[in-house]
C-alpha cells in the first residue's frame, strides 16, 4: 500500500511538473532597431531593392481569429513580411521604415518613428494592445534602408484583415514534458514489477 501511494504522488508530481514547464506565455517581440554605419556611406551608394509579394497576417489576440485566446488578452499583432536585397548589407540588417499612407492605424497602434530590422523570420511584427476584433484597414509605405542608409523606392503595403496568424509564444524546450512523464511512466512500472516479485 505504501509503496503504491509513492508511485501515485511521484506521478501526480511529474504531470504537475509537465504542466508547469509547457505552459506558454505570449511574448511581444519589440522593435529592432536598425542602425546606419557612417563608415559604410563612404564605399556603399547602391540602395536596397525592396519586394513585396505576401498578404500581412493580422491577428486580433483572439482564438476564433487564430491567436493565443487567453494567453494573449488584448495583444493585437500585425506580421508584415519584408523581403530586401543589396550588395553589401546582409537581409537580417536591411532596416524598413513605415509610414502611414492611408487610412486610419487601430486605436493604440503606433508605427515605428525610425526604421527597424526584422523581429521575426522574414517580417516585421507590429504589437500593441488593441481591441480584440477591431477591423483593421490601412495602407503603410515601406522604404528599406541598408547599413550605409542608402534606400530603397518606396513601395505601398496594404494592411487588411485577409489571414489570420498564431499569437507569438514564448520559446521553450516543449519535449522536455513529455519527456519528463514519460520517465515518470517508466518508473512507476519499474515498481511494480518489483513489487509483484
Amino acid at each position: 500500500m505504501k509503496m503504491k501511494r509513492v508511485v501515485s504522488l511521484l506521478v501526480v508530481a511529474v504531470i504537475v511538473a509537465a504542466l508547469r514547464a509547457d505552459a506558454r506565455a505570449c511574448k511581444r517581440l519589440g522593435p529592432i532597431p536598425h542602425v546606419v554605419d557612417p563608415s559604410l556611406q563612404e564605399t556603399d551608394h547602391t540602395p536596397p531593392t525592396l519586394l513585396i509579394n505576401r498578404q500581412p497576417l493580422i491577428d486580433y489576440g483572439d482564438s476564433s481569429q487564430g491567436g493565443c485566446g487567453s494567453d494573449c488578452p488584448d495583444i493585437a499583432t500585425i506580421q508584415i513580411w519584408v523581403a530586401a536585397t543589396d550588395d553589401m548589407t546582409a537581409p537580417e540588417r536591411i532596416g524598413y521604415r513605415f509610414t502611414l499612407e492611408a487610412g486610419e492605424l487601430p486605436p493604440g497602434l503606433t508605427l515605428p518613428d525610425a526604421g527597424v530590422e526584422p523581429n521575426a523570420p522574414d517580417a516585421v511584427v507590429l504589437d500593441w494592445n488593441g481591441t480584440t476584433g477591431r477591423p483593421v484597414d490601412f495602407t503603410v509605405q515601406i522604404v528599406a534602408i541598408d547599413r550605409a542608409g542608402n534606400e530603397s523606392a518606396p513601395q505601398s503595403q496594404p494592411i487588411r484583415p485577409k489571414t489570420a496568424m498564431a499569437c507569438a509564444v514564448a520559446r521553450g524546450d516543449t519535449a522536455r514534458p513529455g519527456l519528463i512523464a514519460w520517465l515518470a511512466l517508466m518508473v512507476a512500472a519499474g515498481v511494480r514489477r518489483r513489487g509483484r516479485r
